[in-house]
């Protein structure tokens, strides 16, 4: 997408981080802070997540739906 932006992984080991830092499972895909699969669930928690692909429920989004979701966040810029 012609952009270049680090990318910072973050470790959540504990219940305690899971809360504190908004956790809905992993891998969570944040930018700027913003969910970009929300789930709208607030019990945070130690555990996997779970995406629809266009083949099925998968441990991963597909690179085309995370660069669908990227798209807009780079308009304008």
């Amino acid at each position: 997408m012609g952009i270049s932006q680090e990318v910072a992984l973050t470790p959540v080991e504990t219940q305690e981080e899971a809360v504190e830092n908004e956790f809905t499972g992993s891998p969570m895909i944040r930018v700027n802070g913003v969910d970009l699969f929300p789930t709208g669930q607030t019990n945070y928690a130690l555990g996997c997540r779970v995406y629809q692909t266009p083949e099925g429920f998968r441990g991963w989004p597909t690179e085309e739906m995370v660069l669908e979701k990227l798209k807009p966040l780079l308009i304008g810029k």
